[in-house]
């Protein structure tokens, strides 16, 4: 295993807790597990501690019996599964409806959908189950038109939808959804559609934590993986305090994979900045003054995206894409330009005190689609990643495909769809990423601001 590298500055790989909204709300967080000291031995190990990680190692314990150890560099959940928005949404692909058919046919496409609902029902399937509180809110979710030309996108959108997978739609006017969702700068009429909710994703990370425990899972935080060498059958995986043997491992990192982890990994993800900023709690007064009505999570038409949703304390979240570098400099000139596009977006709200900021990383690949798989060159390696910011309903999802695949489960590879199936390509000139990533970032922009064709 070489040096471990990233793409961005070292303090977002940072093990510390983020000062988020949810971090400070939960209060003193349960520790689960203890850091790997010494030598230890064990059938599965997963490394990362997040939605994936813990739902595959919780399956392969509670529904196969098989012994699991999970390695994390932070607290569990640290990464993207406790910190995100909190969006039980979907798809978890970038590419449109139309493209995903004309790359993959309908039956594989459909087949791509029928997992992601599944996936958002599986959420409240595992709290219910395992007994947890994930914070529920809302019936569905919202899609906004950020210009008046996107609503005819939005109805095609919640015919495709309905027609082909089965969803319940409903499209409004602008003035209709100003009536019962809110009023704004950007908002020319709304879908919403009856699949997810919003919730708590720090609850559903640690809650997840606590089940896989419950079933006899070792759980390693504060474990960073080192080194990773094999010995025959065996994986051996060095941290500063211990090494861990397994016959099979997960690798479950996502969008904080470091480059050199493992050289069947390198030059394929796309970790992409994601920034949140709170409010304070909101007053009647105030929510009155955009009419806000609505619990939904909630994402624009924009290609360069804004969520945001109301939280059960009448805080607004807002979620942007961030900064290209990761330093804490520009990390601090993104939260500038969130607030003043938050003031733009909802003038009333443009001198409301911000509570909390923060940021992650979501993961993306040129696949545009999730790579659940087994690795060609070691059958004994296993992987998912790739949930392109939709991760609360499909890494859950993909953990459990995983567990079974792993577990040996009949069917278990038939019943990941051709759409997820298989690991990313490299990108070429695999260094200039981030400039891949600006270059796009600017035609998004320009095609935003401008609005001058269709996406499909």
């Amino acid at each position: 295993m070489a040096g471990l590298r990233s793409l961005y500055h070292e303090s977002l790989y940072d093990t510390a807790l983020v000062p988020s909204y949810w971090e400070e709300s939960y209060g003193a967080r349960q520790d689960h597990g203890t850091m790997l000291e010494g030598d230890a031995e064990c059938d599965v190990a997963i490394i990362g501690g997040g939605y994936t990680g813990l739902s595959a190692a919780l399956h392969l314990a509670r529904d196969f019996g098989i012994d699991v150890a999970v390695l994390e560099s932070g607290p569990m959940g640290w990464g993207a599964s406790g910190r995100n928005g909190g969006f039980n949404c979907l798809p978890a692909s970038k590419m449109t409806t139309n493209q995903m058919i004309r790359k993959y046919g309908l039956d594989d496409t459909k087949a791509f959908w029928r997992a992601q609902l599944d996936g958002v029902d599986l959420v409240e399937e595992l709290a219910q189950s395992e007994g947890f509180e994930i914070d529920r809110q809302g019936d569905g979710n919202l899609e906004v038109a950020h210009r008046p030309g996107m609503m005819a996108e939005l109805q095609e959108a919640a015919d495709q939808m309905t027609r082909l997978f089965g969803i319940e739609t409903r499209t409004f006017s602008a003035g209709a959804f100003a009536e019962i969702g809110y009023r704004s700068t950007e908002q020319f009429g709304a879908l919403h559609m009856k699949a997810g909710y919003a919730l708590n994703p720090l609850k559903l990370a640690l809650g997840l934590a606590g089940a896989a425990e419950r079933h006899g899972v070792r759980l390693h935080p504060h474990s960073t993986v080192t080194g990773w060498r094999k010995d025959g059958a065996w994986h051996l995986l060095e941290t500063a305090t211990g090494c861990l043997r397994a016959k099979r491992v997960l690798m479950a990192t996502n969008g904080f994979t470091r480059e050199g982890m493992h050289k069947s990994f390198d030059d394929r993800l796309l970790p992409v900045q994601s920034n949140i900023i709170t409010t304070r709690a909101l007053s009647p007064e105030e929510l009155a003054a955009h009419n806000w009505q609505v619990e939904e999570p909630i994402c624009n038409t924009r290609n360069m995206l804004f969520y945001f949703r109301m939280l059960k304390d009448r805080r607004l979240l807002f979620g942007a894409r961030g900064d290209w570098t990761g330093r804490p400099e520009d990390g601090r000139k993104m939260k500038a330009w969130m607030i003043k596009r938050l003031g733009e977006v909802f003038p009333h709200w443009r001198d409301v005190e911000i509570s909390h900021y923060w940021r992650g990383l979501v993961c993306m690949s040129q696949k545009l689609a999730p790579s659940l798989g087994r690795d060609e060159a070691d059958p004994s390696l296993f992987y998912s990643y790739g949930y392109h910011a939709n991760g609360v309903n499909t890494a859950p999802w993909s953990g459990r495909a995983m567990a079974r695949l792993i577990a040996g489960q009949e069917g278990a590879d038939a019943a990941i769809p051709a759409v997820m199936k298989g690991t990313a390509s490299r990108f070429p000139f695999a260094g200039l990423r981030i400039w891949y990533l600006r270059a796009a970032a600017s035609w998004y922009r320009w095609q935003d601001d401008r609005q001058l064709w269709p996406r499909n």
